[in-house]
């Protein structure tokens, strides 16, 4: 890309980045996944936070997903029923391991031009997410936001439940069952991998364009997954330890005053 081409599609990336909507920014759990890399739209961003608090963010390309009908579309290895959305690798068991041995709760983000779930179109109730096989919810209870490819929320603001027909959404599935959290945890040690899926309760009957955001027109914009710590428990011999620490302190302070 020349300098004066490649200027203008960062300057273009940040306008977008300053009038984003925190809701494409801001996963279900509070953290603001685009101070950790992620884009404001496109890809799909996992947000998993384990049971000791840490967070591990990764997102998956724009690019490398899905656009079509599921009976034609590409790559061609992701048509069917369900069809594929996009495979994240890298869940290996030093990302694993940092999770404190378990979920507490997990967050997806989508990005998806004409998705037919919202209320009134064609596909409103019929499909559902699954990942790694395990059924994550309906696209139609999912609220998302309109906004152009990088990011800048539209006049067409939120669905109020659904991706529409002919529209750029965005919107995060959330959940914090901890049947499912145990059962997706245990997918990711034995797999190290998150295969999204669309299942659909009458296939073949929709375009889906998972492709634009970002990742479509300036940046690829990609990454595997990596740790954010939480704030861990200390140890009660830890809190013991603190505890004579400021009892010594107090002592102190007693004998100066006297």
């Amino acid at each position: 890309m020349k300098k004066t081409a490649l200027f203008f599609a960062l300057s273009a990336f940040a306008a977008g980045s300053v009038f984003a909507s925190p809701f494409t920014s801001t996963s279900p759990t509070g953290l603001d996944v685009t101070t950790l890399g992620a884009s404001t739209v496109g890809g799909i961003v996992v947000d998993l936070v384990g049971t000791n608090g840490s967070h591990v963010v990764s997102q998956l390309s724009a690019s490398s997903l899905f656009v079509g009908f599921y009976n034609g579309g590409t790559p061609a290895a992701y048509n069917g029923n369900p069809g594929t959305i996009g495979i994240q690798t890298g869940f290996d068991s030093a990302v694993t391991s940092a999770l404190g041995g378990g979920l507490q709760s997990a967050a997806f983000r989508f990005s998806l031009y004409d998705g037919d779930t919202a209320a009134g179109n064609f596909d409103v109730n019929d499909n559902d997410l699954l990942i790694n096989g395990l059924n994550f919810g309906n696209w139609t209870a999912v609220n998302a936001q309109n906004t152009n490819s990088t990011g800048t929320a539209l006049a067409a603001g939120m669905s109020g439940g659904g991706f529409r027909n002919n529209l750029l959404d965005t919107g995060w599935f959330f959940s914090s069952d901890a049947a499912l959290m145990a059962s997706l945890f245990g997918t990711l040690t034995g797999t190290q991998q998150m295969v999204f899926q669309l299942w659909d309760r009458d296939p073949y009957d929709n375009f889906y364009d998972f492709t634009q955001g970002i990742d479509a027109s300036l940046i690829n914009v990609g990454q595997g997954p990596g740790v954010v710590p939480g704030n861990p428990i200390p140890e009660p011999a830890s809190l013991a330890l603190m505890g004579l620490g400021l009892a010594g302190l107090a002592a102190m302070r007693r004998r100066k005053a006297a």
